[in-house]
């Protein structure tokens, strides 16, 4: 029983996290700099919180796993920017529909490390998340200014779009691998300083901005900081590293829901009836999974000498 209860606070906590990472490109549209600036104060200013959480966090991450961590946070960097990049670079529908193929690499992935299992009723749930996905995608892209898809540089926009899911799946790996290892905090604290590298890096060789010219330019920033990636990926971190990893990657298609829907309320992008067909067919899959969430977390423990609740 008290497994049950720690799994359901940690699938409300990913839900909750993936929720509030939807405010993400909100935020970065309304942004008065780049996107890797924008990226790198919103890791920046978010340290000292987390460095503060960290300093009363225990169990402290050894040599071995505090590099680990780093290279985690290398990696969402990375995935940030590489996003950024290909929405550039191809269709708005590719991009987005590319960079939400990160549960199919988790699942994949989970199945060879963790050895998770992945029961019928499961793989059900995230095939309807991901037909939603799709939908809501290409419904939302019909209306998006950018890039057409342009053959000469469409595929390298494609690439980086695949790209970025593949590297945001191996950061909640690793979350996943330390989870119940390491403090959240710690790991929150030592990703994003990996993260905040990343970017500063990219917004020097991209000659960006540095300096909002306005407080409300310093605000989206500080909010970026503080209910992003203080908020949303802490909370994001605390249920992947206590969940199967397919069960809370399928949680994280609550961004673009919530993406959808503010876009819809503050920028007049309606949702049409392909779209919210989209929307109701990933909420019909996230209820799926997580009705079913134990099922293959405790074949899989069955199957595994390991002591812990879920296999390493």
């Amino acid at each position: 029983m008290a497994d049950h209860s720690g799994q359901g606070k940690a699938a409300l906590a990913a839900l909750t996290g993936g929720a509030l990472l939807g405010l993400s490109p909100i935020a970065m549209r309304l942004s008065e700099l780049g996107p890797h600036a924008s990226n790198f104060w919103r890791f920046l200013l978010a340290l000292p919180i987390l460095a503060v959480w960290a300093a009363v966090a225990r169990p402290i991450p050894t040599a071995r796993q505090t590099g680990w961590i780093l290279f985690g946070g290398i990696l969402f960097g990375i995935e940030v920017s590489l996003w950024a990049a290909a929405l550039g670079l191809t269709t708005v529908a590719n991009a987005t529909l590319l960079a939400n193929l990160t549960p199919v690499f988790a699942a994949l992935f989970g199945w060879f490390l963790f050895r998770e299992r992945l029961g019928l009723p499961v793989a059900a749930g995230v095939a309807i998340s991901l037909a939603g996905a799709v939908l809501l995608a290409f419904a939302r892209a019909q209306a998006a200014a950018g890039p057409t898809g342009d053959p000469e540089t469409g595929w390298i926009g494609d690439a980086l779009g695949l790209c970025a899911a593949v590297g945001y799946a191996g950061y909640l790996l690793i979350l996943r691998m330390l989870g119940k290892q390491v403090n959240v905090g710690a790991v929150m604290f030592v990703a994003t300083i990996g993260a905040a590298l990343v970017a500063l890096a990219l917004a020097l060789v991209f000659h960006e901005p540095f300096l909002p010219q306005t407080l409300n330019g310093w605000l989206i920033l500080i909010a970026l900081a503080v209910i992003v990636q203080v908020g949303g990926q802490g909370l994001v971190a605390y249920g992947v590293g206590r969940l199967p990893i397919v069960a809370s990657t399928v949680l994280l298609w609550m961004q673009p829901l919530v993406a959808a829907a503010l876009s819809w309320m503050l920028f007049s992008e309606a949702l049409g009836a392909l779209a919210l067909i989209g929307a109701a067919l990933v909420l019909a899959g996230i209820y799926v999974v997580q009705r079913n969430r134990e099922r293959p977390s405790s074949d899989a423990t069955a199957a595994s000498s390991a002591p812990s609740d879920t296999p390493r």
